[in-house]
């Protein structure tokens, strides 16, 4: 499968072009040309939000419909873009900044017919999305905490620190403390880290 690198920016190819020589790759500027390379091949394309027109969904249609697999680097990765580039059949989604070694996974990944997300984004987008798919998980699982360890354990969710948790709340840090270590014990895990996993399962 044939990469080709979408983009009116040079910066983009500049800043890869190594890891690009690795590929059998070529690098077009207009939507034309992307679209007859589509028509060719089964390709994946890389391209930038940026280079994508207004109404992305009229822009990545096309594209999708030919079977074309597509990566959008993004300068400030969005878990709202995310959702909707996934849901129109974008195969990565991750920063325009991140390591050769994060883009190789990524292009290799879609090459293989994977989705392909930045590691650290993984995590925000499943937790995001399962909670939206079932906006009362966490009230049914919370119905055992009192009204302020509710307050917290949604807090500590949020990955708030106990310091800017003791700061929103009003209430000191040994207070906060004492209201983790009873959720905590509540829901049988040992550490925050534990308790913010339970959610992200």
């Amino acid at each position: 499968m044939k990469l080709l690198v979408y983009s009116k920016d040079i910066n983009l190819i500049d800043r890869y072009n190594s890891l690009f020589l690795d590929y059998k790759y070529k690098s077009v500027s207009e939507y034309s040309d992307l679209c007859y390379e589509a028509k060719k091949e089964s390709i994946v394309v890389l391209m930038s939000i940026t280079d994508c027109t207004d109404d992305i969904e009229t822009f990545l249609n096309p594209l999708v419909e030919l079977h074309t697999y597509i990566i959008i680097l993004d300068e400030v990765p969005k878990y709202e873009i995310c959702k909707k580039l996934i849901t129109l059949g974008v195969r990565a989604y991750g920063n325009i900044m991140m390591d050769d070694i994060h883009l190789k996974e990524a292009i290799n990944n879609v090459m293989d017919g994977n989705i392909w997300l930045y590691p650290e984004f993984i995590n925000e987008t499943v937790t995001k999305m399962r909670f939206e798919s079932n906006p009362n998980l966490i009230h049914e699982q919370f119905k055992i905490l009192t009204l302020r360890e509710k307050e917290v354990a949604n807090l500590v969710l949020e990955k708030m620190s106990y310091t800017e948790i003791s700061e929103k709340l009003n209430i000191t840090l040994r207070t906060v403390k004492a209201h983790t270590k009873n959720i905590y014990d509540k829901f049988h895990v040992q550490n925050r880290l534990s308790f913010i996993l339970l959610f992200n399962k």
